[in-house]
């Protein structure tokens, strides 16, 4: 159990990095091979192999054949030669991440999936995870960290001798070398990822304008949230410009670049679990300037513009009757105040502007209007949410509110 800790750990770094290393070069693994049975490589596939059985039948595993194939057939569209060797899998976990296994099982998280705007962008994280197959990084990432730590362990004798006291000055000391080595080879595993997914993408006929532009909105997310620190001088990325903009003068050195960005096929294959992967956004109850960019990159106000306001009166109003100020910009009026529902009830009444047709934008605007002992409109929006849905599941409890 600890080694597959520690090789998940491995692996969560090289979701969006990876460690490289160990002096003896190997080499990138080919079409169709497996490795001998009797190697470490053999050990990390069963491993591997394990626990991809158990995600098949895991709780949090999407059973989307249909979207698993699209992604499956994305994969085979950046690297043909290697699309035998790879599976694809979805799982229901609200954060931007995917991450590549040595035996060729590739995971694919929902938040990801929510945040990507068009197909050309989900292909730039595939073709990144792509290039840390190839490279075999996680292999690499596994004979380094073993290294280290022999390495470690007799570098810590040798300050024991050379007169360092022992115990956790050594310790320290060991584990901050280590640590910034591995960083240091996380850091050059991503750039060579991000060249081979960019040469992948552009190869593929997608649009390569689209491979910063997924990280530039990360980087906006992330500085919309609670803690906005800089990024240490361990990070396992290279610093976020530096990625953005490797990228694009990557971009330059190509010709005859074409630009299939394919966003409706990617909104046809993730439309029916819009709402559920948007609702677990918003449990995760970030900040709520993040949760609405999260928001409005998934749902264009051009077409969805309903639904975009009734997800704003979801963030609001799963946040409590809290106290908001209104900022006068101009600080020419006093400061206003209003509350979380004020603004959700307000979010809910423009989603109904927009599509008076929207039955669950009545139920929640109602449900609100109760606790705030608003009892006339609460009725009529239960009523109409009733009427508009004439099979709702719980319809026996919103007629308990009616009587």
């Amino acid at each position: 159990m600890k080694k597959i800790f520690i090789f998940f750990l491995i692996l969560f770094i090289q979701s969006c990095a990876s460690p490289i290393g160990g002096a003896k070069k190997i080499e990138d693994i080919k079409p169709q091979e497996t490795p001998s049975i009797e190697t470490i490589e053999a050990g990390l596939w069963m491993q591997m192999n394990n626990y991809e059985e158990k995600l098949k039948t895991s709780g949090s595993r999407i059973k989307d054949r249909d979207l698993e194939k699209y992604l499956k057939d994305i994969l085979c569209k950046l690297t043909s030669e290697y699309c035998k060797d790879i599976r694809v899998y979805v799982q229901d976990i609200p954060f931007f991440n995917a991450f590549m296994a040595p035996n060729g099982m590739m995971v694919v998280w929902t938040g990801l999936l929510l945040r990507a705007q068009n197909e050309a962008q989900v292909a730039t994280v595939i073709g990144h995870e792509a290039g840390h197959y190839i490279k075999r990084h996680s292999l690499k990432s596994w004979l380094d960290a073993k290294a280290r730590t022999d390495l470690m362990a007799i570098l810590s004798i040798g300050l024991a001798v050379g007169g360092v006291p022992a115990g956790g000055d050594i310790f320290n000391i060991t584990q901050l070398l280590q640590a910034g080595f591995m960083a240091k080879h996380s850091r050059d595993n991503e750039r060579e990822a991000d060249k081979i997914g960019l040469d992948l993408l552009i190869n593929a006929g997608y649009d390569p304008i689209e491979a910063p532009k997924i990280w530039e909105n990360i980087i906006k997310e992330m500085e919309l949230g609670e803690v906005n620190k800089p990024l240490s001088f361990l990070a396992s990325h290279p610093a976020p410009k530096e990625r953005i903009d490797n990228l694009k003068n990557q971009t330059k050195e190509y010709g005859n670049i074409q630009s299939l960005k394919n966003t409706k096929e990617l909104d046809k294959k993730t439309n029916k679990h819009l709402k559920k992967w948007i609702k677990n956004e918003i449990r995760l109850k970030n900040k709520t300037e993040q949760t609405e960019f999260v928001i409005d990159t998934a749902l264009p106000e051009k077409e969805n513009k309903y639904l975009l306001y009734f997800y704003k009166g979801e963030i609001y109003r799963s946040r409590g009757d809290k106290i908001n100020k209104k900022e006068d910009d101009n600080n020419t009026k006093e400061v206003e105040e209003e509350t979380n529902y004020d603004k959700a009830i307000s979010f809910y009444k423009k989603s109904i502007a927009e599509n008076p047709n929207f039955a669950d934008v009545y139920r929640e605007l109602g449900l609100l209007e109760l606790k705030k002992n608003k009892n006339e409109n609460a009725k009529y929006n239960l009523s109409k949410y009733l009427e508009l849905n004439k099979n709702a599941k719980d319809a026996e409890i919103i007629k308990s509110y009616l009587n």
